[in-house]
C-alpha cells in the first residue's frame, strides 16, 4: 500500500496492484522514437500492469503499522512477508497469464531483492528472504525462458520497460518521492536514459518524453481519510478500509 497526502490533510491509500494498473495505463502508451518498444507487446504491457500480483492478499487484509497507527506503507513490509508472497506471485501469473508474464515478474522481484541486501532490513531474517528469492527464482527464470524462447536482450529491454513504468507509476500515486530512485528508460539501442520528472497539481512532466503520444492521461481509485486519521487496533484499521467508498483519481503526463 502507498499514500497521496493532500494538501488539506487528507490522504489517499492506493493499493500495490491499483498502482501497478497505472504502470499498464503507462506502458500501453510507451513508444516514442528511440525507446525500446515492448516486445511482446501484450505481455509486457499485462506484466506491468500486474506486476504486484503477489500483494493481492495482504492489500486483502494489510498489517497495521503501530508507529504510524496506518496499514504499513509498502516498504516497510520485510522481505520475510513479502519474498513469499513475490514467489506466490509469480506462480499465479505464470498460470493466468502465461509464461512471457510470468518470467517478467519473478525477474522484476529478482531486481527489487538485488538491492535488498543494503536497505529495508529491519528484521534478521529480510536479508536471507531476499537472498533465497532469487536464488530459487534463478532456475524459475531460466525455464520460462527456454519455454518463450526469448534472448536475454529481449528479456532484459522487457524488464526495463516494467521497472520504469513501476517507478513512474509510483510517481504519480504516491509523489515523486515515493519512487526511491531515477526512473531509467531503456532505448532502441540498448541503453538506458535517466528520466527528470517534474511534479505539479495532477500533472507530471517527464524528459526526455517516452510516449507515443502527445499526452497520457491515467485514472486510477483509492480510499480517502481524513486529516489525521490512525488506527489503535488492525481489527478497525480493515474494517474502516473496507467500508471507506473508493474514489477515483486522474493525473496527466505531460513532456518536460
Amino acid at each position: 500500500m502507498l499514500f497521496r497526502e493532500a494538501a488539506d490533510g487528507s490522504w489517499l491509500a492506493v493499493s500495490q496492484p491499483m498502482h501497478a494498473l497505472v504502470s499498464g495505463q503507462m506502458l500501453r502508451e510507451w513508444g516514442a522514437p528511440g525507446f525500446a518498444m515492448p516486445e511482446p507487446f501484450e505481455d509486457v504491457a499485462t506484466a506491468a500492469a500486474h506486476h504486484d500480483v503477489g500483494w493481492m492478499g495482504w492489500e486483502a487484509a494489510p498489517t497495521l503499522d503501530p508507529s504510524t497507527g496506518r496499514p504499513h506503507v509498502f516498504r516497510a513490509v520485510g522481505a520475510r512477508l513479502h519474498a513469499p508472497m513475490w514467489a506466490e506471485g509469480v506462480a499465479r501469473a505464470t498460470a493466468s497469464w502465461g509464461p512471457w508474464v510470468g518470467l517478467l515478474v519473478s525477474r522484476h522481484g529478482s531486481l527489487i531483492y538485488s538491492h535488498y541486501d543494503d536497505r529495508h532490513q529491519d528484521h534478521p531474517e529480510d536479508g536471507p528472504a531476499a537472498r533465497h528469492y532469487r536464488e530459487s527464482q534463478a532456475a524459475v527464470q531460466a525455464a520460462l525462458m527456454e519455454q518463450v524462447g526469448a534472448t536475454m536482450a529481449q528479456v532484459e529491454a522487457a524488464s526495463a520497460l516494467v521497472a520504469v513504468t513501476d517507478a513512474l507509476s509510483l510517481a504519480v500515486c504516491g509523489g515523486i518521492a515515493t519512487m526511491g530512485g531515477v526512473g531509467r528508460a531503456p532505448m532502441a539501442d540498448g541503453s538506458l536514459v535517466p528520466l527528470a520528472l517534474e511534479e505539479g497539481d495532477g500533472v507530471l512532466a517527464i524528459a526526455p518524453w517516452p510516449f507515443r503520444v502527445k499526452e497520457v492521461r491515467l485514472s486510477w481509485r483509492g480510499r480517502r481519510f481524513g486529516r489525521g486519521q490512525v488506527w489503535m487496533t488492525e481489527a478497525a484499521m480493515r474494517a474502516s478500509l473496507a467500508a471507506a467508498p473508493v474514489e477515483e483519481v486522474t493525473a496527466r503526463l505531460v513532456p518536460g
